[in-house]
């Protein structure tokens, strides 16, 4: 598993949309306005969150992007794993013969895999939401604009 752009955008994609859905879909203009991410780059991002089952998109004039389910449902690790690709892919490449070297550390590898698994897997997009509107009450947050 990598942690790239790609997975980091489409997590502050994932809480722009969550944030504004309740006014209906969330046009890619004004996510690309917020997050200074172009449009481009957030159909690219998109398709995989979509083809997860995470978010669907409306077409038309008052179209844009919806969460596909509750931000309760959505954690931080299905967003990542739809951009970056599934954590246990790790594990798998640890697998296999090995000097004895070799096998300690494909334990603490092993390891890491699930306390990044845990981790990831308990963050939801409503945690997020929460934490956007608490510092947002504490200090104004700026968008690039």
């Amino acid at each position: 598993m990598k942690l790239s752009t790609k997975g980091r955008y489409a997590s502050r994609i994932m809480l722009c949309i969550a944030r504004h859905e309740q006014d209906g879909p969330v046009p890619k203009k004004r996510i690309a306005e917020q997050e200074g991410i172009s449009t481009d780059y957030i159909e690219q991002i998109i398709v995989p969150l979509k083809n997860a089952g995470l978010v669907v998109s409306t077409r038309g004039l008052r179209g844009g992007f919806q969460l596909a389910k509750s931000a309760a449902d959505i954690t931080l690790y299905d967003i990542l794993a739809a951009t970056e690709g599934d954590f246990s892919r790790v594990e798998r490449l640890m697998e296999g013969e090995s000097r004895s070297d070799e096998r300690v550390m494909q334990a603490v590898w092993q390891g890491a895999f699930h306390e990044l698994l845990k981790y990831f897997s308990g963050i939801t997009l409503q945690t997020m939401i929460d934490e956007y509107a608490r510092l947002s009450d504490v200090e104004p947050i700026m968008f690039n604009i």
